[in-house]
């Protein structure tokens, strides 16, 4: 019994010996794995991007606003550096997430502003997102014009920052008057052909649509009758053969319209 025990025992002890070993081996060979995979992938060139988000930039803007360059190894690059970088240069980006894709990839992410509206100062144009707030300055308004943008004219304006709303009004009222009214144009139904608000004064607003008719509207009271008034007319295609008119809705109850021919 002795000898069978002893023998169980020494064959126990082997087998403990073997599991260790092979343990063992199997964790150096992951190890090596690892590092070989870490040391491969601190190689890896880049060679190419991709842009993925609805944008007015294009993938060699972003690219070059990265400040990534081809070769650039894909492992030792700061991601958030890269999203910092191009946040602080295009004035049109909300947000931007930078990703690698094994072996040699780089993805752009890419969230952009919507630009509502354009603002006139001292010769100088800026354009407002759906916030109100300012997106970007430009010494004309070409491009603004060329993306569709309408002019708006404020009362009282006196200083347009990026990043910040702008300088308005004489007093809270006027400004939350203002606002109303702003936000209720751009929840119309046509609001994408809108190309100027004028609001310079509160209680003679002037609205221009498609560029050709001009809206009177007087002055901010009874705001959803009025644009109401100007849907229906509109919509009922009466305007359509004439060059442009002028829209009196400022009593909505009474629209009257003057044609203008060519």
């Amino acid at each position: 019994m002795k000898a069978v025990r002893k023998h169980r025992e020494a064959h126990e002890e082997h087998d403990k010996k073997r599991i260790l070993r092979i343990v063992i081996t199997a964790c150096m060979c992951v190890l090596l794995l690892i590092s070989l995979f870490i040391f491969i992938r601190s190689f890896l060139p880049v060679t190419r991007f991709e842009l993925s988000g609805v944008t007015n930039y294009d993938k060699s803007e972003i690219i070059g606003y990265s400040g990534i360059e081809r070769g650039d190894k894909l492992y030792s690059i700061d991601l958030g550096d890269v999203e910092k970088r191009i946040k602080e240069q295009c004035a049109y980006i909300e947000d931007v997430t930078v990703e690698r894709e094994f072996p040699n990839k780089i993805v752009f992410k890419v969230i952009e502003k919507i630009p509502h509206w354009y603002i006139e100062i001292s010769g100088d144009y800026y354009s407002l997102d759906t916030n109100f707030y300012v997106i970007e300055e430009s010494v004309t308004k070409e491009r603004f014009v060329g993306l569709n943008i309408p002019e708006l004219i404020l009362p009282n304006l006196r200083e347009l920052k990026c990043g910040e709303l702008p300088d308005f009004g004489q007093d809270e009222t006027e400004i939350r008057k203002v606002l109303e009214l702003v936000y209720a144009v751009q929840s119309t139904n046509f609001k994408y052909r809108i190309t100027l608000v004028d609001i310079e004064s509160r209680f003679d607003v002037n609205i221009v649509v498609d560029g050709k008719y001009k809206v009177y509207m007087g002055d901010i009271s009874n705001i959803s009758e009025k644009i109401n008034a100007v849907e229906k007319i509109l919509k009922s295609g009466d305007l359509e053969k004439f060059a442009g008119a002028e829209i009196d809705v400022s009593i909505p109850e009474t629209v009257s319209v003057r044609p203008i021919y060519e």
